[in-house]
């Protein structure tokens, strides 16, 4: 019984000493695998830098480098250029100022020897000097040109000289034309640039018109009056002469919008004298001239009228007897008749003419001052 008990007691021992070993061999594999997690994670330890014990004995001192100062090299001095002079830039040609009214006035080049009328035109009728009423001229009548204003045309229609608006002419087309042809070359003088400067405006007193420009929108027209009442007769030796008179009446009419001042009438009237008994080429032109002047002229007085000088006219023929032929061994006429040639009008302001008419127009060609041409 003893035996038994012995050998299982040897049994039991051998198991429990089995199991301590796994055990053991368990725990340290887990704290392997527990070292192995920490070197993993952990983190890494602070360097401690220990401090270097400075040398018992000091290094030698660097000398310091010897700073030698570099002598500069004189610069030559440096040879002045010589300036040149500046060359003004060329001066681009002028573009042509634009063509207007103003250009064509004052440039009698540009005015063409005809018009033709765009609108139709009134002009008086004068027979034998008098007013005998008026005719309209159609478009498309072609009138010669004698003078360009700045805003009417004088131009003759059947003998005579007349105003007519420019507007209803082609002057502007065909100045252009010329214009053009001339290859836009006309020289017009530019007045200088003026400096702005700030005026104060002068009063203007009061009820006074405001003032006119250099240019009058003034018509003048004549006609010539035979004076009835004044006609004689008589005999001088065996002529029997007659004798009439005339005069002209002078209208002048403004078209402005303001009063126009006082202006001055100025006439010459030309007379061919002749004399009994003498030839044509014995004639003489007599000129009778005369002044006088307009009152105001104002938007309800536009128009006045004034008369001239009387002019008198002689008629002197020889009386034929029955038995008795009269005649000139000189060939001289036995009758003859002064005659009117006609009338030159100019209107002046400030002594500048702003208006005028000659009827007929043939006149002028005897001169104002009576030297012709």
């Amino acid at each position: 019984m003893i035996k038994p008990n012995g050998w299982l007691h040897r049994r039991s021992n051998g198991k429990s000493q089995g199991g301590a070993r796994l055990w053991v061999i368990i725990l340290i594999a887990a704290v392997g695998v527990g070292y192995l997690a920490w070197k993993k994670f952990a983190p890494p330890a602070p360097v401690v830098a220990e401090a270097t014990p400075p040398p018992a004995t000091p290094p030698p001192a660097t000398p310091e480098p010897e700073i030698v100062k570099a002598t500069p090299t004189p610069v030559p001095a440096a040879t002045p250029r010589p300036i040149a002079e500046a060359i003004p830039a060329p001066t681009p040609a002028a573009t042509p100022p634009p063509l207007d009214i103003a250009m064509v006035a004052r440039n009698p080049v540009l005015w063409p020897k005809q018009v033709t009328l765009i609108a139709p035109a009134v002009f008086p009728i004068v027979i034998n000097g008098q007013n005998a009423g008026e005719v309209k001229a159609p478009v498309g009548t072609v009138l010669r040109l004698l003078r360009v204003g700045a805003q009417q045309v004088e131009v003759e229609y059947q003998n005579g000289r007349h105003l007519i608006p420019l507007a209803s002419t082609d002057l502007m087309p065909r100045a252009l034309a010329t214009f053009r042809a001339m290859g836009s070359t006309l020289s017009v003088a530019t007045p200088p640039p003026v400096a702005a400067t700030t005026v104060a405006p002068a009063a203007t007193p009061a009820g006074s018109p405001p003032p006119l420009g250099d240019k009058l929108k003034i018509e003048v027209t004549v006609e010539r009056k035979r004076l009835d009442a004044v006609r004689a007769a008589g005999t001088e030796g065996n002529a029997m002469t007659t004798t009439d008179k005339y005069n002209y009446v002078i209208k002048v009419q403004s078209r402005e919008f303001a009063d126009v001042p006082p202006l001055d009438v100025e006439y010459v009237i030309f007379v061919e004298r002749q004399k009994i008994g003498t030839k044509k080429d014995a004639d003489t032109i007599e000129r009778i001239t005369g002044k006088t002047k307009t009152e105001v002229l104002t938007k309800k007085t536009a128009a006045q009228s004034m008369s001239t000088s009387e002019i008198v006219v002689h008629k002197a023929s020889i009386r034929q007897g029955l038995d008795t032929t009269y005649s000139y061994t000189s060939g001289g006429r036995l009758k003859v008749e002064d005659d009117i040639l006609g009338v030159w009008v100019k209107i002046f302001r400030e002594g500048h003419v702003v208006a005028e008419i000659a009827n007929p127009s043939t006149v002028k060609s005897r001169g104002w001052q009576g030297k012709g041409g």
